[in-house]
């Protein structure tokens, strides 16, 4: 059995776990990264739908991904190695909360948090609306209520809501996506190795968290085919795994020291892809005002319990936001083994979709299609960016589904946190939450937001969190 020897170990080498590993080895941390797949960013993260946006309900979420969006707007900035293969873009196309009785209380709460943090946004009355996206534009939305959303199997499906249509519109023009998560992984796994300091294992599954005698902290990692990996610090960043990898973690002695409040899941999702109407581009934010054709905005649709986004190509993508309707939600015990087939659940979407874009191209059609992935979500769908009472173990957990836009920063935020914990073993960062500073946009971020501890927080309890 071989042994390696590194500063810090990191279980997942999806875009959380990869950009951990670059911020260490630029701190001059010896990391080596593992995952069970044959490369980097082939798991959840590859699947992700890429948005950018900051509408969220907590204050601290939302300076994360104002922060976040930053690194995003300057990638190859952030990534300053050269990589043949390009670099991950971002394309900005706007994001829209429609404003109806249905999003009143969400928008009513971002408002304040925009204005707290300092991120441009504007108000929309439904003549800016309708001017922009409606009726009097070349590519139409019909603005009508459907709350509560429904399933095309309910009679009522497609019946609008008397006076709740929508009355205008919450508008933030820095919003985007990156059609290409896994070449943002890529950049970062160049960038970390180019450093010297950071080693990728493949096809690598961990079979046992390594403990010292008293069972207090971590020593190392235990292969699948018996290599033993010893560093003082492993970061669990196992996306949907990571439940399994806590469970490995406090087993066999070292239950007491699993003081969590918040737990992660794994949850099978679907995400819809449906050709995009005559008249509207997918292009950037530059193409959009040249006249050539209208471009679809990100939308957070709670009204119809869709999101949405132009995806390049010509199509347009969407998935659930998780209402009623849409329960039970699917979680699994093995994301290994998920039914990898479409279901109707994706159907639902599309129609859903075609009710807000009635010239959308229904299923059936031959271009209709959509990916099986699974989440790793916690009760808020917050992630937990924190230490562990097991001294050494690290979580960067509960991610999947809404924190690809934060890698840079999340990256950042756990780099920094290991290296004080590990500096100075005094420090109670329960009791005393690191105040992570943000270099590009300013202020701090209260990392208790994102403790293992932490109550609850007052989401969507969706992926919009």
């Amino acid at each position: 059995m071989s042994k390696h020897t590194a500063d810090a170990i990191i279980i997942g080498a999806g875009i959380i776990g990869t950009s951990t590993a670059l911020h260490l080895a630029r701190a001059g941390r010896k990391v080596i990264v593992i995952d069970k797949l044959p490369g980097a960013g082939q798991g959840s993260t590859s699947y992700s739908s890429g948005i950018c946006r900051m509408f969220y309900s907590v204050l601290d979420s939302v300076k994360f991904s104002w922060e976040g969006y930053h690194y995003f707007s300057n990638w190859e900035e952030f990534i300053q190695v050269k990589d043949d293969r390009g670099y991950a873009q971002l394309r900005e196309c706007g994001g829209l909360v429609l404003r109806s009785p249905s999003t009143d209380a969400w928008i009513q709460k971002m408002e304040p948090l925009f204005q707290q943090v300092g991120i441009p946004y504007e108000t929309w009355d439904i003549a800016t609306l309708q001017a922009r996206f409606g009726s009097e534009s070349p590519f139409r939305m019909d603005f009508s209520s459907f709350a509560p959303p429904k399933r095309i199997d309910d009679p009522n499906f497609g019946e609008t809501t008397a006076n709740a249509e929508a009355t205008g519109a919450l508008w933030v023009d820095r919003s985007g996506y990156v059609s290409d998560p896994n070449l943002a992984v890529l950049n970062l796994q160049l960038a970390a190795e180019e450093t010297g300091n950071a080693e990728f294992l493949f096809g690598s599954p961990v079979t046992r968290i390594v403990r010292d005698e008293s069972n207090s902290s971590v020593e190392g990692v235990t292969l699948g085919d018996g290599t033993e990996l010893r560093a003082p610090v492993v970061v669990n960043v196992g996306g949907p795994h990571s439940n399994h990898i806590t469970t490995m973690a406090f087993a066999g002695g070292a239950e007491d020291r699993n003081d969590m409040t918040i737990s992660t899941r794994a949850l099978r999702q679907e995400v819809a892809y449906v050709s995009a109407p005559p008249g509207m581009s997918g292009a950037d934010h530059a193409h959009a005002q040249s006249g050539a054709s209208v471009t679809l905005p990100m939308v957070g649709d709670v009204d119809a319990g869709i999101y949405f986004r132009p995806e390049v190509g010509g199509k347009i993508l969407m998935g659930t936001t998780e209402p009623d309707c849409d329960h039970p939600l699917e979680f699994v015990d093995n994301p290994d083994h998920v039914n990898p087939s479409l279901t109707d659940n994706h159907t639902n979407y599309m129609y859903r979709l075609a009710l807000r874009i009635p010239e959308i191209r229904l299923p059936g059609s031959s271009d209709t299609q959509g990916i099986v992935a699974c989440y790793d979500v916690t009760e808020d769908w917050t992630p937990i960016y924190d230490k562990s009472l097991l001294d050494g173990y690290y979580m960067a957990i509960g991610t999947s589904g809404n924190q690809f836009k934060n890698a840079g920063v999340a990256g950042a935020l756990m780099c920094e946190l290991i290296e004080k914990c590990e500096s100075d073993k005094t420090w109670d960062h329960d009791q005393d939450p690191l105040q992570f500073e943000l270099k590009h946009t300013g202020g701090t971020v209260d990392t208790g937001s994102f403790s293992r501890k932490r109550k609850v927080l007052d989401t969507t309890a969706s992926v919009l969190g």
